[in-house]
């Protein structure tokens, strides 16, 4: 193995340069990842535009092969060298209340809005020692604290590098909207989270699955339909509501999950407006600050407000088990693939700047450079 590593750094918003660095020693209870596909989440398009805290390497949703681990690390993890693993973006304690019940995304230390020197793959700068933080790199250090998953053998790297967002799918549209058999469910958004929850809703034997989107979302609707919604709605062409309503008998639906990250109250009315006469569940995305909220309105109704946040262990090992099914078209999802010295492309490219048909791209590190 070379001494050094290239990696694709975020040098400013929306700048990115490519740079050689030192791969690090490997202590007993740590490890080191070859990155094979890192994928491109929505976040990286939100945050690719901000100041960091340093220069940093980019890229949470990682995949590879197990390059070195430590004795301590190796026995911790059950992991050996060779082995394909998935890497969650958390970085938790492990000795908190949430820890100890599993809830790790809740974990302070895992979360930058509680912390916001904390450590966490993708967002981390580089002057925190070793500094391979990011997976648009060939390699990514593993620290004591990391959550991986064994990954099925058989599918494509660019689907295995979807195990994050599958497990949100599982996470939002089942856990927190409580989708299965017997139930309605309407997804917001047909991009890479919501067709996840598609997908998600679907394998769990939900009733009914519909898909909003706008009029820009047409390629994206025809492929939540091929993955197995019973209907979607263009909400700037119909009359949702009333559409609602003819696929429901009047009744509503049971849940609605947001994954449009749609700022302004609209998104909210429309949801509670949907939801079943009483005892409906919302799962809101949470980050945008709704004026005159209709708390009034979500009372009467009975209605469960939810917060989408991440994701547990267990969602993110059903949505491998999806993926490894075979049985969804999820190269539909899988659009585009790009190597370091096309980051910025990439990241540009799932924020619908350069096509209007990425969904999922991912990044491989060892693609020949251009």
């Amino acid at each position: 193995m070379a001494d050094k590593v290239l990696a694709a750094v975020k040098i400013g918003p929306k700048q990115t340069e490519l740079r050689e660095l030192e791969l690090p020693d490997i202590p007993p209870e740590a490890g080191l990842l070859k990155v094979e596909a890192a994928g491109i989440c929505g976040s990286d398009v939100m945050s690719y535009p901000r100041e960091d805290r340093g220069h940093l390497i980019m890229g949470h949703e990682n995949v590879g092969v197990i390059a070195k681990v430590g004795r301590v690390a190796a026995e911790r993890w059950g992991v050996r060298e060779g082995d394909r693993v998935a890497i969650e973006e958390y970085l938790p304690c492990w000795h908190c209340e949430w820890c100890h019940v599993g809830e790790y995304r809740l974990c302070k230390t895992a979360d930058h809005f509680f912390d916001p020197n904390n450590l966490r793959f993708g967002s981390t700068p580089l002057q925190r020692d070793p500094g391979l933080w990011g997976g648009f790199s060939q390699y990514l250090y593993l620290p004591p604290q990391t959550v991986m998953h064994r990954v099925p053998s058989g599918p494509p790297l660019e689907q295995l590098a979807m195990a994050l967002p599958m497990g949100n799918g599982v996470q939002w549209a089942c856990v927190e909207g409580e989708a299965g058999p017997g139930k309605t469910v309407v997804i917001m958004g047909p991009g890479q989270q919501g067709l996840a929850c598609v997908v998600a809703a679907r394998a769990s034997g939900a009733h009914k699955v519909i898909v909003t989107g706008t009029g820009r979302d047409g390629y994206r609707l025809d492929i939540a339909r091929q993955l197995g919604a019973d209907a979607t709605i263009d909400i700037q062409a119909e009359d949702l509501r009333q559409r609602i309503a003819d696929l429901t008998d009047g009744r509503g639906v049971d849940s609605v999950v947001d994954t449009t990250n749609a700022r302004g109250t609209q998104v909210i009315v429309d949801a509670i407006d949907i939801l079943k006469h009483k005892g409906g569940v919302m799962v809101a995305q949470g980050t945008p600050t709704v004026p005159d909220f209709p708390l009034g309105k979500l009372t009467r109704k009975y209605i469960t407000l939810k917060s989408a946040r991440g994701h547990s262990y267990q969602s993110v090992e059903i949505g491998l088990s999806y993926i490894a099914s075979g049985r969804y078209p999820l190269h539909l999802i899988t659009t585009d693939k790009f190597g370091l010295d096309r980051v910025d492309t990439a990241i540009r490219s799932t924020g619908g700047e350069v096509s209007s048909t990425s969904i999922h791209v991912t990044v491989d590190p060892w693609l020949a450079i251009a």
